[in-house]
């Protein structure tokens, strides 16, 4: 039995690694999961399992579809189903994650390079080792392990890789759920830490543009520079966010979570980025925010709040634009009664005390399950960390 564990648990790293070390990032227009997507559809076929593979263009009316952004190129980028077709007689189980990951930057990673894993201290490192290579490796080992021991189920077990989570898109898995592969429970594989998530919060992204004067103050005129009104934003953005939390009230899965919904300043930018660009104050600069939020909370609510809020002590409201980016990644929250919930917990309790049932504090594309598919799911996952940081990693 140790010797089979040892076996499984070096599969299951070496297939992590293999993965990760495989670049599929996402940068909008474009992805570059095709390549992760091939090696994963080898491995199904190589397991015996029907695979399916189509693009988000397959949906019917896609380009007028609303659920889906149109504003990237989907060509080459393909969703990859694996279906284990049970006995009869039992439920249908979907286990479910992303191939495409965040930019490798920022930079620089110390313990390894991004697309270069290295196993450390119990840990694998590299870029999507935990969003989310690490649930996808977990997903096909148990599926080969319980395979190769001659395990039949009674209902069908699906595998699904999917492209375009990340920067709010949700195009491959919304695709999937359109098309009808769809079952009686899922499991998506975000690394939650080992905790049951049924829920997750949202997240809103914002685009706070601050227009000024471009030259140098050298003649006597004066030179209107935006480069400062960034500090003067990012106060007023923080203490929007204190306020709203001193009034916030948490849902009851969230309870025993230890953060309340984050915001996350993503990029501040003045001036051109290049090194020989312009030689004066800049134009213009901007910041791009993200705004958690709970289910429930009317976003368009959470917009004029916090628009209304900056513009109205910004000493130049006339000079400010802020504007709304990709798609409102909707929170979830369980609709659906499953008794599944309850199982999950039940045998993850098993093995560890991680497994609390909770909100998740990230967003992702749990919110399409119930929506799109009429399926209740779950987020449940690995310990991990860093994810779109610098040297992210994996717990083993």
């Amino acid at each position: 039995m140790e010797m089979a564990q040892e076996r499984i648990r070096e599969c299951l790293i070496k297939l992590t690694q293999s993965l990760v070390d495989i670049p599929t990032e996402n940068n909008p227009p474009n992805g570059y999961e095709r390549d992760g997507q091939n090696y994963v559809k080898a491995l199904l076929e190589g397991m015996g399992l029907a695979v399916e593979e189509f693009s988000p263009l397959s949906v019917p009316r896609f380009s007028t579809n609303a659920a889906f952004l149109h504003d990237r190129n989907y060509e080459g980028r393909d969703d990859i189903l694996g279906i284990w077709k049970g006995k009869g007689g039992g439920k249908s189980l979907l286990l479910t994650g992303h191939m495409d990951v965040a930019p490798k930057e920022p930079l620089p990673w110390t313990v390894c390079e991004p697309y270069r894993s290295v196993v450390k201290n119990g840990k694998i490192y590299g870029r999507g080792t935990s969003d989310m290579k690490g649930g996808l490796a977990c997903a096909l080992t148990a599926i080969r392990t319980l395979r190769d021991s001659g395990f039949i189920p009674k209902g069908d077990i699906i595998f699904e890789s999917v492209v375009d989570e990340e920067y709010a898109g949700s195009a491959g898995t919304i695709a999937s759920r359109l098309l009808g592969y769809n079952a009686d429970f899922g499991i998506v594989l975000e690394p939650t830490g080992l905790m049951i998530c049924p829920a997750c919060v949202g997240g809103l992204i914002l685009k706070i543009t601050a227009t000024g004067i471009a030259g140098m103050p050298y003649t006597g005129e004066e030179i209107d520079n935006p480069a400062y009104y960034l500090a003067d934003i990012i106060n007023l953005i923080r203490e929007w966010d204190r306020n709203r939390t001193a009034r916030m009230v948490r849902p009851t899965l969230w309870e025993k979570t230890p953060q309340t919904p984050q915001i996350v300043i993503t990029k501040a930018k003045a001036g051109e980025v290049g090194p020989h660009g312009q030689l004066s104050t800049p134009a213009d600069a901007w910041i791009e925010m993200v705004i958690q939020t709970y289910p429930g909370d009317d976003v368009d609510a959470v917009v004029a709040d916090f628009s209304n809020f900056i513009l109205g002590k910004f000493a130049k409201p006339d000079r400010l634009h802020i504007e709304r980016e990709y798609h409102y990644c909707r929170p979830a929250a369980p609709h659906i009664a499953t008794p599944a919930i309850g199982l999950l917990s039940q045998m993850a309790k098993a093995h560890t005390d991680k497994a609390v049932v909770c909100g998740a504090m990230f967003s992702c594309d749990l919110y399409a399950f119930e929506e799109y598919g009429k399926m209740p799911a779950v987020i449940f996952g690995p310990v991990g960390e860093m994810l779109h940081g610098p040297d992210e990693y994996v717990d083993i």
